[in-house]
């Protein structure tokens, strides 16, 4: 049995706020026992296009501990993903920014449209890649990642799957998703797949807890930096997400 997951907040771009952060965390710890395999995909043109900055800017002044708070229940998402034991799939359409590349990332495949864009903008706006920076790179490179993280610049599906973000290009990604992880799990025992992800994972990430923990300071830190909090304001009176999003094809 295939459990389709769908981020749905599609007039935001299906951006991380609080809810729903909070509804895939409650989805990834209800999975029904018949379950073999999970597809996760967005509503709407986008799949996950980052925090939410309008949340963020709102809670400018909120005091640390609630914004450990945030930061805590989405390394919690991101470590409920990578430790999920069944098989998961990503499927991007339109696009998948900072804290959404890392949702797609922790998934075991990830399948996109051509036109899927990729891309971790946190440091122009002040912010930082922490969460998802304590993971990435089991599929890219250091050298890779800290371009892309230093210097950002937009990437399509195949210069995401020439890096690595990527593993399959194809023009309906959910589809082809659900194909692979029905084909995959006929093949493999469920066990099997369960044990050899724990192993992976403890051989590629071994101090994923106490990574995430340190990862969490560090953003919940960073949000109440006066260059967070700057860049989130400047941004926004600039213009619309969704409208910026549009503008870059």
């Amino acid at each position: 049995m295939l459990t389709v997951i769908e981020l749905s907040r599609p007039a935001t771009g299906n951006a991380l706020a609080a809810e729903l952060v909070g509804e895939l965390g409650a989805a990834l710890a209800a999975l029904p026992p018949t379950s073999r395999a999970v597809a996760l995909t967005g509503r709407g043109r986008h799949f996950c296009t980052g925090a939410d900055l309008g949340e963020m800017a709102g809670s400018v002044e909120a005091p640390l501990a609630a914004h450990e708070a945030d930061a805590t229940r989405l390394a919690a998402v991101y470590a409920a993903l990578l430790r999920c034991p069944l098989l998961t799939v990503a499927a991007v359409r339109g696009a998948a920014y900072g804290g959404g590349v890392g949702l797609a990332a922790a998934c075991d495949i990830v399948v996109a449209a051509p036109e899927a864009r990729f891309q971790f903008s946190e440091v122009r706006l002040g912010f930082v890649p922490a969460l998802i920076s304590t993971f990435l790179a089991r599929r890219v490179t250091p050298a890779v990642l800290t371009r892309q993280f230093l210097d950002p610049a937009p990437l399509d599906a195949a210069a995401a799957q020439a890096i690595g973000l990527v593993d399959e290009v194809t023009d309906d990604p959910l589809t082809r998703a659900e194909a692979r992880a029905v084909e995959i799990s006929r093949k493999a025992a469920p066990s099997a797949v369960a044990q050899t992800k724990r192993l992976l994972l403890a051989a590629t990430l071994p101090n994923l807890d106490e990574r995430l923990a340190e990862a969490v300071q560090v953003n919940a830190r960073q949000r109440m930096h006066p260059e967070c909090r700057r860049g989130i304001a400047a941004f926004l009176a600039h213009r619309n997400f969704l409208d910026w999003l549009t503008e870059r094809g």
